[in-house]
């Protein structure tokens, strides 16, 4: 599905070319990798999401495949996983001032293959199981691959913490047959990403940048409200229990929801983020607030060999409240269009990255700049996927799709979101999943119901994703 600004692609969190479909699995060797093999911004805070936000990012990949897959095909796949950038844990540097760095580890998580036939009354809850289970982020049970019997066939569940790679991120990992990730190097090496050198790197980056952004911020008095704002210590709001979100896929003509965009103005991208804001508009209390945070996250990846864990940004997008809209698409095509086209490497703090990075873990959790879980609903399109996403075990898929969740929950007093939606392009086939608060939109039956009225009030032919 091609974007206001060209290919719009996502994590859940940032605009680059995509990989070209039909990509074949290649094999990398590196044993320099760059120093975007240390974390980021985006990355630590995903981390410590846990406590701040009493809930952790999780990305869940799910094949529905025509044949059952053996144990030892699961096996084979989860090796060659383990080879990858998804089999990695940070680090702490051994010098001050320099970045937390990724380096290799072994998945203590094995491959779960049931053995019990999944039916359509069961799939949902096993599917869930998969997500609820904890990965922990300092534990080393770093990703989850498992697969169960359905129908003919297979469902295959891959679970991946957001801080240990985006959607992007895990595309490439399973399309690609390492690199391992970055070797620990000591202090003192005088390569690119030792230590030492990324610590005076920082601090050089540090003062160069802060120059120039206390020259621009400080003489603007909203620049200089923010980030006062930001600084002031705000006692946390009492806590509820924490919400699952429920779960709804379907599959579209992805032809047919282009020509449904066009006949109104629009194009396909435009019209999923509308999509998106109408089902917050038709469910979610906004009070007197005249608009709606809609994030659109979007990939600043420009080649797989990217090492970064996260390589995105959540782009705001600010759409009119009210009741639903559906006749033009030209205001949301503009505004969506104007918010792309401004997209380069957005910071995801308030200061410049390297100063934050040498701030107090005080300060800088409060500094971060407002991503996914600060808006009202997450749009989050991945256009085509490579066609090695597609494979797994040798098999090709009938469906694959894609969501993101909190585990194990949204706690709504200490997040904004309430509607998450991810769309994946496989051939002809458009498959989008809605996730949403159940406070408002209810159980997974009810959200169904209410996102398939949506589909339909466009003219768009929605089938659940278990059909054939």
């Amino acid at each position: 599905m091609r974007g206001d600004a060209g290919q719009v692609q996502a994590g859940d969190l940032r605009v680059g070319p995509p990989r070209p479909a039909g990509t074949a699995r290649t094999t990398r060797r590196t044993t320099a990798p760059p120093p975007s093999a240390r974390l980021n911004p985006t990355d630590e805070m995903l981390y410590r999401a846990e406590r701040a936000l009493g809930s952790s990012r999780i990305v869940q990949v799910l094949w529905r495949l025509p044949e059952p897959v053996p144990p030892a095909a699961l096996r084979a796949e989860w090796e060659r996983l383990d080879r990858g950038r998804l089999s990695r844990r940070p680090v702490a540097a051994r010098v001050p001032g320099a970045r937390r760095v990724w380096v290799p580890a072994h998945n203590a998580e094995p491959p779960r293959a049931y053995s019990t036939p999944l039916t359509d009354d069961t799939a949902w809850e096993w599917i869930d199981e998969q997500v609820r289970a904890p990965l922990p982020a300092g534990s080393r049970a770093l990703w989850r691959l498992a697969s169960a019997p359905y129908g003919r066939g297979a469902l295959v569940s891959l679970t991946v913490p957001h801080f240990r790679a985006d959607g992007m991120g895990i595309f490439t990992a399973l399309t690609e047959d390492g690199p391992p990730p970055v070797r620990r190097r000591g202090p003192l090496a005088g390569t690119a990403d030792g230590d030492l050198a990324d610590a005076v790197r920082q601090v050089t980056r540090a003062v160069t940048a802060t120059a120039g952004w206390a020259a621009r911020t400080l003489p603007d008095r909203r620049a200089r409200a923010e980030l006062a704002a930001a600084l002031r210590p705000a006692p946390k709001p009492p806590a509820s229990e924490p919400r699952f979100f429920s779960t709804a896929v379907f599959d579209f003509d992805a032809a047919e929801w282009e020509e449904r965009a066009r006949a109104r103005g629009g194009t396909a991208n435009s019209l999923f983020v509308e999509i998106a804001a109408n089902l917050v508009r038709a469910r979610v209390p906004l009070g007197d607030r005249a608009g709606i945070r809609v994030g659109v996250p979007v990939s600043l990846r420009r080649t797989a060999a990217d090492a970064r864990a996260n390589a995105l940004v959540v782009v705001p997008l600010s759409v009119p409240a009210g009741p639903v809209r559906r006749t033009d698409l030209g205001p949301t095509r503009r505004s969506t269009k104007a918010a792309l086209d401004g997209t380069g490497e957005h910071s995801a703090t308030l200061v410049p990255e390297p100063l934050w990075h040498l701030l107090p873990r005080r300060y800088a959790d409060r500094l971060k700049a407002p991503g996914a879980q600060a808006t009202d609903v997450v749009a989050s399109n991945f256009g085509t996927l490579p066609d090695g996403v597609r494979r797994f075990a040798g098999l090709r898929a009938d469906g694959v799709a894609l969501r993101t969740m909190n585990v194990p929950g949204l706690v709504p007093e200490r997040a904004g979101l309430r509607v998450s939606l991810c769309a994946v392009r496989v051939g002809e086939r458009l498959t989008v999943t809605v996730t949403a608060i159940p406070d408002h939109f209810g159980d997974a039956r009810s959200l169904r119901e209410l996102a398939a009225e949506e589909f339909a009030a466009w003219g768009l032919r929605a089938r659940e994703w278990w059909s054939e």
